[in-house]
This record gives structure tokens, sequence and C-alpha cells, in this order.
């Protein structure tokens, strides 16, 4: 066939539509086209019902080059992808005994007989290859049928990715028009995201092909910068960028904050303790999720109530009950207390007002202290996060992260927003 340059994303299931489920797959994929210069042209969610899915079938088609469909694919009833676009296409299903019987070993492995719905999994479009993620039953699909690619691919998003990356991307390759040109990632933290992109949009402008994609999430902007032009336009768009957001540029080239955090952390042999109230073990869990965080992180102790954090943290109970817990005197003491019991070189400690109410603090919901503490003295920070409970605790954890990597990478103990 022709050349893949434009992409269709159908992603099926109620349950995408009535928010039981965040629909993340179009957006890995979609990052995944850029990568190869496909643009995509469309993305639909659509819900369990085939005519609606025909119908979103048919415009895909028309509108581009390849399309991808994920969900739908399972053997209960209200799988329905299959079916959808076998009349869609009007191509017959076509039964692989390959697969059958790969599905007859999976259940008897299990000591169970496969019901006859399960078996529906194994029929293909006519003409289809099928594309196995290894890690579940449902098989995905590769067709190139009238000069267009029609992939189906299942819905659970370990899944999908693990077929993408090992059987659909080395097809994707040999079609697509080839990379998008060389590019750069900067990650930046604790910033508004309006001043951010006006920034870095005057920092880059006049380098002829250069542009910058942003993806934000719980208090974190990836700032992508790509250039199909002079490599050297890169180079200085880099220079540029990092130049005008200075210190809040948290990471860099795909690094995580947590995973920054950790290399300066180990680099200069300090570690570090952790108190917690409204993010009950969030900021644990951040940080020990590079692996080998073992080597700084001494642990940390979540105290909700007064009472906790007097016995756990040592903070004075005259203290809590004079200013309140959400307030940068009892931060201050908690990231001192952490640093003590746990004997780490810096404490950091975070109490908020995550809401809906304010449970009894005096602040309104989104209020957040945040506590850092060394051997030389002890430092605290109010602030009111954006957003709904869930929100405001993972906003909380980046801005905890953040105070830290400011003070051991540039020995900053300044304002963070």
């Amino acid at each position: 066939m022709a050349e893949i340059r434009t992409c269709a994303l159908l992603a099926v299931g109620d349950e995408l539509l009535d928010g039981r489920v965040e629909e993340s797959n179009s957006s890995f994929i979609s990052e995944k086209m850029r990568s190869l210069g496909v643009e995509v042209v469309l993305r639909e969610v659509v819900g369990d019902d085939a005519e609606l899915i025909k119908a979103a079938v048919v415009q895909a088609m028309e509108a581009a080059d390849l399309l991808v469909i994920t969900g739908g694919l399972g053997p209960t009833d209200d799988d329905l992808t299959r079916e959808a676009v076998s009349e869609a296409l009007d191509l017959p299903l076509v039964r692989d005994p390959r697969i059958e019987r790969k599905l007859d070993q999976f259940f008897a492995s299990m000591g169970r007989e496969a019901s006859p719905s399960n078996f529906k999994q194994a029929d293909l479009l006519k003409g289809a290859e099928p594309l196995e993620s290894g890690l579940g039953t449902a098989p995905g699909q590769w067709l190139l049928q009238g000069g267009k690619a029609i992939v189906l691919l299942p819905g659970v998003p370990h899944e999908m990715r693990a077929i993408m990356e090992n059987e659909l991307w080395r097809r994707l390759s040999a079609l697509a028009p080839g990379q998008e040109g060389e590019s750069f990632s900067l990650l930046v933290a604790a910033r508004p995201e309006s001043e951010v992109g006006e920034e870095v949009l005057e920092a880059i402008a006049g380098l002829e092909g250069v542009s910058a994609s942003f993806r934000v999430a719980e208090g974190r902007i990836e700032i992508k910068l790509s250039s199909r032009a002079d490599p050297g336009n890169l180079t200085e768009a880099e220079r540029r960028v990092k130049e005008k957001l200075g210190r809040w540029v948290v990471a860099e080239g795909g690094e995580t904050l947590e995973g920054n955090l950790g290399k300066e952390l180990r680099a200069r042999k300090l570690t570090l303790a952790v108190a917690e109230s409204l993010t009950g073990g969030m900021l644990g869990e951040a940080i020990t999720s590079v692996p080998g965080s073992s080597d700084y992180f001494k642990g940390g102790i979540i105290a909700y109530d007064y009472g906790a954090k007097e016995r756990l943290l040592g903070v004075d109970r005259a203290l809590l009950e004079a200013v309140g817990a959400v307030s940068e005197e009892v931060a201050a003491a908690m990231a001192r207390g952490a640093r003590e019991a746990l004997d780490a070189s810096i404490g950091v400690a975070l109490t908020g007002v995550a809401g809906p109410g304010s449970g009894g603090e005096r602040e309104p919901p989104g209020t957040v202290a945040f506590g850092l503490s060394d051997n030389t003295g002890d430092w605290a920070w109010k602030y009111r996060l954006p957003g709904d409970r869930e929100r405001v605790r993972r906003f909380a954890v980046t801005v905890a992260l953040t105070i830290v990597l400011l003070y051991v990478r540039d020995g900053d103990i300044g304002n963070v927003r």
C-alpha cells in the first residue's frame, strides 16, 4: 500500500463514555504516531453499540490512511468491535485454528473449559494477521485493505502497549514517512501552565522548523521541543528554553522528577525522610517508585490527627491548638520531627486540606503547608493548590518533591510558586 501519512483513532467502550475508566490509550498511540511522522486527524470514543461503531469506522476510513481501534475484542456480549468492523468493511470473520488451540490450552492450564463465547476471540477479519500481546487472551489484528491499514487492539492498556511495541511498531515503521526529526524533552514543575507556555514560545521564536508541545499533569509540564530543520536550531532552542525557565527545569531527556531527585541525593550522599498528613503515603510512594531509592530514602511517617503528630513527630500540642495543623509552623515542626526520628539529612513534610470540606481546619480546601528541615534550620511555605481532592493531593506531592530538589541541587530555600 501507499505510505501512511494520517491516522484516525477510535476507542470503544461504555466505560470510557461514562467516566468509569479514563481513556489513555489514544494519547499513547498519538505520541507514537507523531514519532513516526504520522498526523492524527481524528480521535473519537464510541460506546458498545454495533451501529455506532460501524458508522465511526466508515467515517474514520474516509478521513485517514490508518485506523486504529482499541477495545471491544473480549469474549463478552458487549465486545462488538470485530463484528462491527466486519460489517463496515464487508469482510467476513474467519476463525483462526491456531488461536483457537491456544485459547483451549490457556483455559486447560487453569483447570477450566473454555466457553463458546471465549472462542470469538479467535475470529479474524478475512486477510488479517493476528497481533498477540502474550499478556491476555484477545489478540489484536493487522489488515491492509483498499489502500488503507486497519488495526484492532485490546482496550487493556498494558496489553495494547505490548502489542504496539512488540508487533505493530515494525509494521507501521515500514509504511510511515519516517521519524519526526530531532527532539528533546524537558520537565518543569510547580509553575503555572500559561506562564510556562508563553515563556517557551517566546524562547523559540524565530528558530526555523522548531516546535513545542506540552503535556500537563499533577503540577508537572512536560515540554517536547522538535525540529525538522537544522539540528543546530534544536540545540539553540534547548539552550534558550533552559535559560528562560531556569531552576524550574527539574528533569531533562525523559527523566522523571523523582528519578532526578534521587540522582541528586545519591550524588551528594544525602538521605531523606518524609512526614505526610493529607497525602497519606503518596509522597513516599513517589520517592520509592525509583529503583534503588533505599540508597537515600530513610522512610516516612503518616500522621493525620493532632495526637499522631504529637507522638510520632514531636509536634507541640500547644502549637497545634494555637495555629492549627495546616500552618507553616506545624509543617516545619513535622519536617524536623521526621528528620530526627528517622536520622536523615533532610526532612520534608506536607499538611493541608484536600477537600471537599475543611475537615475542621481553619483553612479552605486546597490549602497545603510544606516544611523542610536540615541540621541548620527549618523552613516552611503555604500555598493554595487548584483542583479537586485527588488533584490537590497529587499536586502537593509534586510541590514537595520540587522543594527538596531545589534545595539539594541549587541550595535554594526560596518560594517555589
